[in-house]
């Protein structure tokens, strides 16, 4: 078997989510949605009209049913030292008043839109999250009208899984209520 020959030394920048917050206040990102993965920048595709159109969606939802102040749109969450990422929705444990990025502990749902970022979505981030310890995440998969529900982070996954149907109640976690997407 052929193994890849490095013929220098790994030379790639890798950043500190302090110095990418940093970059992105000077205006280094100016134009573009960037993420922060294990010290790399890694940049996203601008979202499109019927992702705005779900997220809006999936917010308003929220917002009918959790304390409005609990609910978060298009927000950033410092996951580790060397990993931040932005989610679509988020539905905090408790009011967030300070300008800063989000925390895991200040969480207890994240979800992203999946319009064209699902293999992503159900891989990578789904292990970044449960890594992080964050107790639920919703993949919103419009192209299946589904969603597919993480719950019960252990030891760097989830080890609840359901996917539920587009008009399924979903339980919101918190909460003694449910809502229904799609």
């Amino acid at each position: 078997m052929n193994l890849p020959v490095r013929l220098a030394p790994d030379t790639r920048a890798r950043f500190t989510a302090a110095e990418f917050l940093r970059m992105g206040e000077a205006g280094a990102f100016e134009g573009m949605k960037v993420e922060l993965v294990a010290g790399e920048l890694e940049r996203m595709n601008p979202p499109m009209s019927p992702h705005a159109a779900s997220q809006a969606s999936i917010l308003i939802r929220l917002a009918r049913v959790a304390d409005e102040t609990l609910v978060r749109g298009e927000v950033g969450i410092a996951l580790t030292n060397d990993t931040v990422v932005a989610c679509d929705a988020a539905l905090l444990v408790a009011p967030v008043t300070e300008h800063r990025l989000l925390r895991p502990a200040d969480l207890r749902l994240v979800v992203e839109v999946s319009e064209t970022t699902q293999a992503r979505d159900l891989s990578l981030k789904r292990l970044l999250y449960a890594a992080a310890g964050i107790p639920t995440y919703w993949v919103v998969d419009g192209a299946r009208a589904v969603v597919h529900i993480h719950a019960e982070p252990i030891d760097g996954d989830y080890a609840d899984i359901r996917t539920v149907r587009f008009g399924a109640p979903l339980p919101v976690p918190g909460t003694d209520v449910q809502v229904t997407l799609g």
